[in-house]
């Protein structure tokens, strides 16, 4: 009997001891993660919780709720602080706050690694040491399940950028032009009037219109648009006053295809550009949209269809 008490006593003393030995003062929780995402692109969406919103879920898979707390199986956490490409967050977990950083860094233009470590006290206490350490087992497969849905949402360029982009390439465009300035931003009326005068121009030199018409804006420093509209032709025409005939020489063009009205369109154009910043490319002219969807046969704005390009260095 007293053997048994005095083995007991023993597989207690080295369990207790075990847990001193395995379980350090403090317990080092991280999680290394990859995605196919620019730094700064990763970043506007690691370093604010109304970015949050876009990609959070939780274990379960649900969307965030908005104004309830982001949470992923037992773990709370709280966006705290932002540094060069890097966030604070505090994770909780059973009545603990552990604070810890996030770090981007970029292994290559479209590859960044999300570098996120804390630290948490063991305590000097054999059980709370076991039972921390057991919790922060948890905070870090919570943690590796928030930046696995992280990740694989910014991997995909058209949840950065609102827009699916990709290249094209154009081959000799010809085509009959003109512009006009207006106080404001020009109304659909005033775009097809200028696009009918085109058509009329290529009629009477017994040329076709071919594709879709073609417009570029630019807003002056007084408020005021400088409006460029284009038809293209099936060949070569003559300048006929103010009119100009004009070949667009072959190039590549990063482009997308934007569903809704102008404010929609201008956002894309603006997005479109940010991308070329940030994937190091460089714009050779100003882009260009093309309107596919006639304007004035549909007056919902949310089916309008305009094609936007930007020509860039091969």
């Amino acid at each position: 009997m007293k053997k048994w008490i005095v083995g007991l006593f023993v597989i207690l003393i080295l369990g207790i001891l075990s847990i001193y030995i395995f379980i350090p003062s403090k317990i080092v929780i991280s999680n290394i993660s990859s995605a196919e995402a620019t730094i700064t692109g990763e970043f506007r969406y690691i370093g604010s919780e109304v970015a949050w919103e876009k990609w959070w879920r939780d274990s379960d898979g649900k969307p965030h709720v908005k104004g309830s707390p982001f949470t992923y199986g037992s773990s709370v956490f709280h966006l705290t602080r932002q540094a060069y490409n890097a966030v604070g967050i505090d994770i909780e977990q059973a009545g603990m706050k552990v604070p810890g950083t996030i770090n981007l860094v970029s292994f290559a233009l479209d590859s960044t690694g999300a570098i996120w470590s804390c630290q948490m006290p063991a305590g000097l206490n054999p059980v709370r040491r076991l039972r921390n350490y057991l919790t922060a087992g948890e905070m870090k497969r919570n943690m590796t399940g928030v930046m696995r849905v992280f990740s694989k949402f910014v991997s995909n360029p058209a949840n950065i950028y609102g827009i699916t982009i990709y290249k094209t390439t154009v081959h000799d465009t010809l085509m009959v032009s003109s512009r006009f300035t207006s106080p404001g931003y020009p109304n659909t009326e005033q775009l097809y009037s200028y696009f009918d005068t085109l058509k009329k121009t290529i009629v009477k030199q017994k040329a076709l219109p071919v594709g879709f018409p073609i417009l570029n804006l630019r807003k002056m420093p007084d408020g005021s648009y400088e409006t460029q509209t284009g038809m293209p032709t099936n060949r070569l025409l003559k300048n006929e006053g103010k009119i100009l005939a004009i070949r667009m020489p072959p190039g590549l063009f990063m482009t997308a295809d934007v569903r809704g009205g102008s404010l929609t369109v201008d956002e894309a154009i603006r997005q479109l550009e940010l991308f070329i910043i940030e994937y190091n490319r460089t714009k050779v002219a100003t882009g260009f949209q093309i309107l596919i969807t006639d304007r004035r046969k549909e007056s919902d704005t949310t089916k309008w269809i305009t094609k936007i390009k930007i020509p860039i260095v091969p």
